[in-house]
């Protein structure tokens, strides 16, 4: 039996009241990966832009909008959530983050952050007043503070 015309009506309404009732968060850190961004507990920042923490992993800004020094460490260039991380914020692959920092190392303008695997970054964090990082949804951030990012 063919649907009528009705009856897709209704089934596109139903379908659209479901996705508008799907829990807002979720939506967003389904959207954004799933990291989560951690800074070290001295630092009273609950939330990030994305536009300020692209200029403090960028090198382009050295401090949060609090006046609080920034010392951001990125994952692995192999990361599947530094990708996240940087389509997202940076609004680019990790591809074209790298060829930024080529261009900024061989103009001697600038070094990229540190590597460090999650665990790493995460040790950096909690033992660095300054410390700013990013880690998978599901990381462990006992001893730090996760922060949230706006638009």
């Amino acid at each position: 039996m063919k649907p009528t015309a009705n009856t897709l009506k209704l089934y596109l309404v139903c379908a659209v009241v479901l996705i508008a009732a799907l829990p807002v968060g979720k939506v967003q850190a389904e959207a954004r990966g799933g990291y989560k961004v951690v800074v070290n507990p001295s630092i009273s920042l609950s939330s990030v832009s994305r536009d300020e923490l692209s200029r403090i992993f960028l090198k382009k800004a050295t401090k949060f909008h609090d006046g609080h020094s920034a010392s951001p460490v990125d994952l692995p260039a192999s990361s599947s959530v530094r990708d996240s991380f940087s389509r997202d914020v940076h609004g680019k692959p990790t591809s074209a983050v790298e060829a930024y920092w080529q261009q900024q190392v061989f103009s001697g303008r600038e070094v990229p952050p540190a590597e460090k695997g999650e665990g790493g970054a995460l040790d950096f964090v909690r033992s660095n007043s300054n410390g700013v990082a990013y880690v998978s949804s599901g990381a462990d951030t006992e001893g730090v503070k996760v922060v949230n990012v706006t638009d």
